[in-house]
């Protein structure tokens, strides 16, 4: 091939890069500016049943806690006798919980499949030279976060928190309190440690002294764990009353506390509205967030009747009172309704003569429709429901043990009653209610509510493309 052939077809072949080369990013800025179509497809929501071969766990306190009845130790928490546990469903098993102090009524943690219904309660007589009455409380499910409200930690009162750990690791727990003024000094938080199959009581009055109202909030990691109060109260050498406070898991805009009960076989006294209780229910609530806002209670009864009670203005952090001059006569529970999520509680009271007790009524979940929840009855007590709800409630109430026979009732809406039902008793209703339980004899009084558990539980959403 000749010199002039070969620079001929080189050229040539240089020109025919340079066009393809032209060509193929004349094709990208075209595409790079043209919208194709595409195949989009959105994430589908799978719903995935988490429960098969999972179990839950509830923890009872045991025995009630007295401040300083050892007079060497004046800062120890001692435990008194035992209660009366009653448990509605078959647990797989039940272990008891150690404590520093021993004794007997330890705490137990009861085991069940999460498909089962399960759920447990306790009741204590309580009788010493400084304190007496009656005190009750729902076994709770370990969580991370929960919240306290009642008692206090002026002159004659005593509030202790008693924290259990039922799991195999060790728990660190953050405690932080909330008075009338607001949030505690974070100095005065507390950070405590609980070993694993263990419960540790500490004293609130050490924490936050002289408070008049008190919040309790309990955060822990590593592990789970159960809190609950214990309420004593003295005037100066007399006993007065003794109370317990069972958890709240979250701040919510409305709440429902069944099983109110507020009585006394001495007159009328007079209060800044007139003629009033002897002892008026103490309504307080607290705005843990930011903001603050104004809740609104009112009570009802069984006839549907709505009675309203009074409003309260919430300093966010801060503690609010209501006092509630005179409960109406056959309410059952109190609603509350708040701009803010709020967590809240009512005192009630029982006097019969010379004997008087009091005990911090609180919140209780739903029981979602058509799901039978176990709703132990402590010997003495009695079952309330309260539909908040625009519908009737046809509920029917089993034994979980299969013995008797069933009861079925509606709850109209607005309106709590209580209902007849057995020690193990189990609760299904057409639409969601609240269930309490209250213990009422003589001037003997003790409440806590059926934690029924959050129908969410056990359930995860997964995305799927």
């Amino acid at each position: 091939m000749s010199d002039r052939s070969r620079i001929l077809r080189g050229s040539a072949r240089a020109v025919t890069g340079l066009l393809v080369v032209a060509v193929a990013a004349t094709a990208a800025v075209l595409l790079g500016n043209t919208v194709l179509p595409g195949v989009t497809s959105e994430p589908q929501p799978l719903v995935v049943d988490t429960t098969h071969d999972a179990n839950r766990t509830l923890v009872c306190a045991g025995a009630f806690g007295v401040l300083g009845a050892d007079p060497d130790r004046p800062g120890a928490t001692i435990p008194i006798g035992a209660p009366e546990v009653v448990v509605s469903g078959t647990a797989s098993s039940a272990v008891s919980v150690t404590r520093p102090e021993g004794g007997e009524g330890l705490p137990a943690a009861l085991t069940a499949p999460m498909a089962e219904p399960l759920a447990a309660a306790q009741l204590q007589s309580v009788q010493t030279e400084n304190l007496r009455g009656v005190v009750g409380s729902a076994c709770a499910e370990p969580v991370n976060e929960q919240w306290l409200l009642g008692g206090a930690s002026s002159l004659g009162v005593s509030t202790t928190l008693s924290l259990a750990n039922p799991g195999t690791v060790p728990a660190t727990v953050v405690v932080s309190v909330f008075d009338e003024n607001g949030p505690v000094d974070d100095l005065q938080m507390a950070s405590v440690l609980v070993p694993a199959g263990s419960e540790q009581t500490v004293s609130v009055n050490g924490y936050a002294p002289d408070r008049a109202r008190l919040a309790v909030r309990v955060v822990s990691t590593g592990a789970p764990v159960t809190a609950s109060l214990g309420v004593g109260h003295s005037l100066g050498i007399d006993p007065f009353a003794i109370s317990s406070v069972t958890r709240q898991t979250a701040p919510d805009t409305q709440l429902v506390i069944p099983a109110i009960a507020n009585e006394s076989d001495h007159e009328h006294g007079p209060s800044d509205s007139g003629e009033g209780d002897e002892f008026p229910v103490l309504l307080r609530a607290l705005a843990p967030g930011d903001a603050g806002g104004q809740v609104r209670a009112h009570a009802i009864d069984a006839a549907g009747t709505r009675t309203d009670l009074g409003i309260i203005d919430l300093v966010p952090g801060a503690v609010g009172e209501l006092s509630i001059a005179v409960w109406p006569q056959g309410a059952h529970a109190l609603v509350i309704d708040s701009d803010v999520p709020v967590i809240a509680s009512a005192l009630g009271s029982a006097t019969k003569r010379s004997h008087h007790d009091n005990e911090w009524f609180v919140p209780a979940p739903a029981i979602a429709a058509d799901t039978p929840t176990a709703a132990p009855v402590v010997s003495g007590g009695q079952l309330v429901l309260a539909n908040t709800g625009e519908a009737p409630a046809k509920v029917e109430v089993t034994a979980a043990s299969g013995k008797g026979k069933p009861r079925t009732l509606t709850v109209a809406p607005g309106s709590a009653e209580t209902v007849p039902a057995p020690a193990d008793a189990v609760v299904t209703s057409s639409e969601p209610v609240h269930a309490g339980v209250r213990f009422l004899q003589g001037g003997d009084l003790a409440g806590y509510p059926v934690l029924a558990p959050d129908p969410r539980d056990g359930e995860l959403t997964v995305f799927t493309r």
